[in-house]
């Protein structure tokens, strides 16, 4: 990359090109489409001509993925120096982590570093992310092999976090050495704890009836904490008309925080569950990824998760400006207009045209405003191929 046309940069401004298209282009028509939309504007490129689509894979296998990643972590930087202080709960961030699989190209690379469910014909990744729920925000990420551990991944992602901050985490999570390393950072946590085999003093206390107190936790035998000395932490048990009640442990205060706050930041959760709804989704969702390299591959996450995070500065931005709730902006209708003015975006223009081209695309965000709509599902979906054979022979055959 030295000296060409392809410099760092411009190769990450061409990577969040590639991801803002989803699955829906290959290299040669995503890097034709941003040409064409920098020369219409008059934007500055570093030629006249495309690149060739073998010039930018070249260019790609000379980046680090780190370098993506810690673009990553200063958009969200930025974003919390910009408007952290208006997406806080009760003065605190209030951080989720979990888990999702992904399926990625079948390549030999691919197949030895992530492998994938038994008779399986496609690797998959095991991606955990660390996500603020109240900002909407991805803060970090690991990709790691299929079935990976989610709390070794979870320590990974820990150097993102701040003391104060608050983790809430879901039944997969809860273990004596996880609450511990939180505890050891000077982290808080609202964790929920399967309500049957569980910790025994979990069991222990919802076996008196009663739904707030305080219990003692002891490491396992076995456990990698088994050295340390046992801790406190509150219990919460929330009741749900016809369904199993909700067993919360925090080690957050009941002086400060009741138990329906603890209940609220619990139910707070669910964003990161919507974030990796737009992750799969229609428009924005990478399929397979184009990537068939390891190195390849952590781009693109780590690309798609900057891409979410530009696109969230943005969406604050536009709240303000056209005062409405930040919450009900149209999550879709933000990474569109993200990607309609991607080059305008990531590109050099005069001053005034970059201003006009800024305050164009925050009133667009700013106006695409949802109705509250609750009771919405949201079915798991798959990007596998379809099968081109049935028990009656090939499908749509001739």
């Amino acid at each position: 990359m030295r000296g060409g046309p392809l410099q760092p940069a411009f190769v990450v401004s061409l990577l969040l090109s590639l991801v803002r298209h989803g699955k829906q282009r290959g290299y040669t028509r995503m890097i034709e489409s941003f040409w064409h939309e920098a020369q219409s504007f008059g934007l500055a490129l570093p030629q006249e001509k495309p690149v060739t689509a073998q010039a930018f894979s070249e260019a790609r296998a000379k980046l680090p993925a780190s370098v993506v990643r810690s673009l990553l972590h200063r958009a969200a930087d930025e974003f919390d120096v910009q408007h952290g202080a208006d997406f806080r709960w009760r003065g605190r961030r209030l951080l989720a982590v979990d888990g999702a699989c992904r399926v990625v190209q079948s390549s030999d690379e691919l197949r030895r570093a992530f492998g994938g469910p038994q008779g399986s014909h496609y690797p998959q990744i095991h991606l955990t992310t660390l996500f603020d729920v109240c900002s909407q925000v991805p803060l970090d990420a690991v990709v790691g092999r299929y079935g990976s551990d989610e709390r070794a991944q979870l320590f990974e992602v820990l150097g993102q976090a701040r003391p104060g901050d608050v983790f809430v985490l879901d039944r997969g999570y809860p273990a004596f050495d996880v609450l511990a390393m939180l505890l050891l950072h000077r982290l808080d946590f609202v964790v929920r704890v399967p309500a049957s085999s569980t910790f025994k003093e979990v069991s222990a206390f919802l076996a008196t009836g009663r739904s707030e107190g305080v219990i003692h936790l002891h490491p396992h035998s076995h456990s990698p904490a088994r050295g340390m000395e046992s801790f406190a932490v509150r219990i919460v048990v929330v009741p749900r008309r016809g369904e199993e009640p909700w067993v919360l442990l925090t080690s957050l205060p009941a002086t400060e925080f009741p138990a329906d706050a603890i209940a609220d930041a619990y139910t707070r959760r669910w964003r990161i569950e919507e974030y990796y709804k737009l992750l799969a989704g229609s428009y924005f969702g990478q399929g397979f990824f184009h990537a068939k390299s390891v190195r390849g591959v952590e781009q693109e996450v780590f690309a798609q998760m900057l891409f979410v995070t530009v696109a969230r500065c943005l969406a604050a931005a536009a709240a303000k400006l056209a005062e409405v709730p930040y919450e009900r902006l149209s999550q879709k209708a933000i990474v569109l207009a993200m990607a309609d003015h991607l080059t305008r975006i990531v590109l050099s223009a005069p001053p005034e045209k970059a201003r006009e081209h800024l305050l164009r695309l925050l009133r667009r965000i700013g106006a695409a405003v949802e109705r509250p709509r609750p009771g919405r599902s949201y079915p798991r979906r798959s990007f596998l191929p379809s099968r081109k054979w049935g028990r009656n022979g090939k499908r749509n055959g001739r």
